[in-house]
């Protein structure tokens, strides 16, 4: 009899210690769930920053290959006429306000986009919302751009002319 007593003792004890260690790691796992489940919200910021520079070169890359209904010249190459000053063909009051229900459409959820072409002393500038103004240096803002090519035909020869062209995605209402 003594050996049985002292079987259950040493069982009795062990089931204590592995009741405590099982409550201990049930609290390990809910701990870890919780901060988990705290972090899942939160977006890597080098992560967003980077979907938020790829959305600002596929904003310019669709205005450089889409046509301007009811003619058949992209977004950004009749801005540069207009900005170069030849002969327009898309008329300068018709080419903004389809850009600008190209930007609505196309600008995410709580930004807002501004276009601007410069060749030597003109330029263009939009902004959309039509409300906002030039992003400070302190809000936080992307940028692609690239220089949009036009050819000029001329009498003898033809002529090359180029205009800086930027897009900038920035944050509005914060």
């Amino acid at each position: 009899m003594a050996g049985l007593r002292s079987l259950r003792s040493s069982r009795d004890e062990r089931g204590v210690s592995d009741v405590l260690s099982l409550a201990f790691m049930f609290l390990l796992v809910i701990l870890a769930g919780v901060l988990l489940h705290s972090y899942r919200f939160g977006t890597i910021s080098s992560a967003s920053d980077r979907q938020l520079q790829l959305k600002t070169e596929y904003l310019y890359r669709t205005l450089e290959l889409s046509q301007v209904e009811n003619y058949s010249l992209s977004y950004l190459g009749a801005l540069a006429e207009n900005v170069i000053g030849v002969e327009q063909v898309v008329p300068g009051d018709y080419l903004r306000s389809s850009l600008g229900d190209v930007l609505e459409y196309f600008s995410p959820q709580g930004y807002g986009v501004m276009v601007e072409l410069a060749n030597e002393n003109s330029s263009w500038v939009q902004i959309y919302p039509d409300d906002s103004e030039k992003p400070s240096f302190e809000t936080e803002k992307f940028t692609f751009s690239g220089k949009v090519t036009i050819i000029i035909a001329g009498a003898d020869e033809n002529r090359v002319a180029q205009a800086n062209a930027s897009l900038t995605l920035f944050e509005v209402g914060r």
